[in-house]
């Protein structure tokens, strides 16, 4: 079965201390990932490629309704409850909303495709799948005709929620500790190896991811908190504050790198942070 491209998602930055009223709310309502090994809390790195155009924050930036971003993602750790899962995927986001066409790999294999290596894709291609060879030339077509290579690591503590029979498809997460590094080091599992962080520590993203309608409860929630839906991209953020190339277009040369507390101005108004924000009222329209 392919992904359906009908999952939406809307973002909130908000205080831990508003998180955490939040949650006491979400956990009466939802439940822990099965594949998250029973715990609603995990690490994750994000390996990210573009080309030298920068490709996808362009395309961010302009609101093409078709974009693509390719990543590596690796989930857990040796210490906790889920193991460290490793998947290369695609991004595509198309008229606002998403899916993400991805591929389970041992993390060797999943850096060797991402720089276009398939020697071992293509002994073991008997066992694929037509889904998965799909998504293997869809990767390879990123990294051979647009260039694709490495561009950055991200990392984050997530906190992860499930709905229940009401909405099975809801996913509510908060995302602290978000942090970015522009050096191509080993990929690792819960890598601690990050100097620039993109939010102050009092503040997390929350995302309220979903294919259908947002529940009652969760509208009454978030109009309950004040909470105010903004756009923020973890990606865009990283480039913004620590790019040479992003910042040098935006912002001009030599310019010195944001602290996580700065609130980002420029010539061009950043994508990451887009201040034709929506209050809770719209989500209670969907």
């Amino acid at each position: 079965m392919f992904p359906r491209v009908d999952r939406t998602e809307f973002k909130f930055l908000i205080p831990l201390s508003v998180r955490d009223e939040v949650i006491n709310v979400v956990e009466q309502h939802t439940g822990y990932d099965e594949e998250a090994g029973g715990s609603s809390q995990y690490p994750i790195i994000s390996q990210y490629y573009d080309n030298a155009f920068r490709d996808c924050y362009w395309e961010k930036q302009r609101g093409q309704k078709s974009r693509r971003k390719l990543r590596i993602r690796v989930y857990g750790s040796n210490a906790g409850e889920m193991p460290p899962t490793t998947f290369i995927e695609v991004k595509h986001k198309c008229d606002g909303r998403g899916v993400k066409r991805r591929l389970r790999l041992p993390m060797e294999d999943a850096l060797d495709l991402a720089e276009g290596k398939v020697e071992k894709m293509l002994v073991d291609g008997g066992r694929m799948s037509r889904y998965e060879r799909m998504v293997v030339n869809e990767i390879l077509g990123l990294v051979e005709q647009r260039q694709f290579k490495f561009l950055c690591t991200m990392r984050y503590d997530r906190q992860a929620f499930v709905g229940g029979e009401d909405a099975p498809d809801l996913r509510v997460t908060f995302d602290t500790g978000i942090a970015c590094r522009f050096e191509q080091l080993d990929l690792q599992a819960d890598d601690q190896r990050f100097q620039h962080y993109l939010l102050p520590d009092d503040h997390c993203i929350m995302e309220v991811k979903t294919c259908s309608v947002v529940p009652s409860w969760l509208r009454e929630l978030i109009g309950a908190k004040a909470l105010v839906r903004r756009g923020f991209s973890k990606f865009c953020t990283a480039l913004e504050h620590h790019d040479p190339v992003i910042r040098e277009a935006c912002y001009g040369p030599n310019t010195v790198p944001f602290p996580a507390d700065h609130p980002i101005k420029g010539r061009r108004r950043p994508v990451a942070y887009n201040d034709e924000i929506q209050s809770a009222s719209v989500i209670a329209q969907i």
